[in-house]
């Protein structure tokens, strides 16, 4: 562990004793401390890429067959088994970032208890994790985004051979990049709400205890 100058992030002091805790400053701590724990951070935004590729996947998938397939057949956007196996995975990815943050949470202990007894009020400690979980989600969902969405669009294109299809394929695919915006933000979404309930832990950890605990 750093030294506390390093270690915690800027605790700014108004006259009247407000305590201002700059996003950037938070952010920046949160980068931090992912970049000291980078090999379970890993762990967690690969989890994360494969749960939102694997969505991302099927609903590019969906929007080509459709395309394909023409309105007039009929063909089924998405089956609901299909849409199920994507809820379970990603049900999945959100127990692997909460077991991710509790871990955090039960390491950083000592730390957060000195970043309290510096003046950190409940809600910066809950920024600080939230955040963390923020970016981990941001860079899963993009790279899981973009992934599920080149592997479909992979899929139907490489083995096309007629020039109506090929055509057919493409502007599908085009016409789907929507749906890595989407993985995003469900990503975002995720990683916030598993990481609120190790975030709440660790807001609510009483200094002296935290600075007494033994890992």
């Amino acid at each position: 562990m750093r030294n506390g100058k390093d270690a915690c992030p800027r605790i700014m002091k108004r006259e009247e004793r407000t305590i201002i805790f700059p996003i950037g400053e938070a952010v920046s701590f949160s980068l931090e401390s992912i970049r000291r724990r980078f090999t379970r951070a890993l762990i967690t935004i690969v989890s994360i890429v494969l749960g939102i590729a694997f969505l991302s996947a099927l609903l590019t998938i969906s929007r080509i067959v459709v395309a394909l397939s023409g309105p007039a057949a009929g063909a089924e956007a998405l089956p609901s088994y299909q849409l199920w196996m994507a809820i379970i995975a990603l049900l999945v990815c959100g127990v692997g970032i909460i077991n991710s943050m509790l871990m955090s949470v039960t390491e950083r202990y000592k730390e957060i208890g000195t970043i309290k007894t510096l003046g950190a009020e409940d809600i910066h400690i809950l920024e600080l994790f939230l955040f963390e979980g923020a970016i981990m989600g941001i860079v899963g969902g993009i790279i899981g985004g973009l992934a599920g969405w080149g592997v479909a669009f992979a899929i139907y294109r490489l083995p096309a051979q007629s020039p109506t299809i090929v055509a057919a394929v493409e502007s599908a695919a085009l016409g789907a990049v929507d749906i890595v915006g989407y993985s995003v933000v469900l990503s975002i979404l995720l990683s916030l709400l598993s990481s609120m309930v190790p975030a709440f832990m660790a807001s609510r950890l009483n200094p002296v205890e935290a600075l007494r605990y033994e890992v």
